[in-house]
């Protein structure tokens, strides 16, 4: 007997590690917009909460122009960064086994759906999800993680909160799963640690996509 009927996952850093597309489209935002140009290590903090969150608390970058700075990275991204990602050893075998197992799978990110699901084709992925959410061009009001996950849930027919879990690389993905009312499963092998998942009281926390496996079907 299964334990869960529906698993959400967040995108980046979860499903795919499209992190180098991510960070150096990230540079030449701040290269272009002529600011100094951080590190790739301390960019890695971009993935996961929305950009344009993640440009004002973490760099500081004045909400008059963090729209700029947003077209730049777009910019680089749309025709490069996009194709400099990959999928998550294991993650294929993980996809394949749960449907085969008769889960139904979502995604819940905040990156632009149009940018998701242009990922999900070049890496052959579309197929897998039942339901794919994400937000809009307009990143200075887009909802947060929890009411992706609900509309998330609502796309796959979901109401049953029990029988729910939403599996994610970042804390906020494990306290967008907590005010959806559903488990979460913290992911060490993307961008988040296990500290951050132990203080934001993940269900459980794995290493590996397969370890997912486990905590669905045993």
């Amino acid at each position: 007997m299964k334990n869960y009927d529906y698993v959400i996952f967040d995108f980046d850093g979860t499903v795919t590690d499209t992190g180098e597309g991510i960070l150096k489209s990230l540079q030449y935002s701040f290269e272009q917009m002529g600011n100094e140009v951080p590190d790739l290590s301390d960019l890695k903090k971009f993935i996961g909460p929305p950009i344009h969150y993640s440009y004002v608390n973490f760099y500081g970058i004045d909400e008059s122009e963090v729209e700029q700075y947003i077209t730049k990275y777009r910019e680089r991204y749309k025709k490069i960064g996009i194709y400099e990602c990959f999928v998550y050893d294991g993650m294929l075998e993980t996809l394949k086994t749960l449907r085969e197992n008769g889960v139904k799978l979502g995604i819940a990110s905040s990156k632009p759906i149009k940018l998701v699901y242009d990922v999900m084709d070049y890496l052959r992925l579309t197929e897998y999800f039942d339901a794919v959410v994400g937000t809009q061009f307009d990143d200075s009001n887009h909802p947060g993680k929890t009411d992706l996950v609900l509309q998330s849930m609502e796309k796959l027919g979901d109401k049953d909160k029990k029988r729910t879990l939403m599996v994610g690389d970042r804390y906020f993905d494990i306290d967008g799963a907590a005010g959806a009312g559903v488990d979460s499963v913290g992911v060490t092998y993307g961008y988040g640690s296990r500290e951050e998942f132990m203080e934001h009281n993940a269900t459980y926390i794995v290493d590996t996509p397969e370890e997912v496996i486990k905590i669905v079907l045993e």
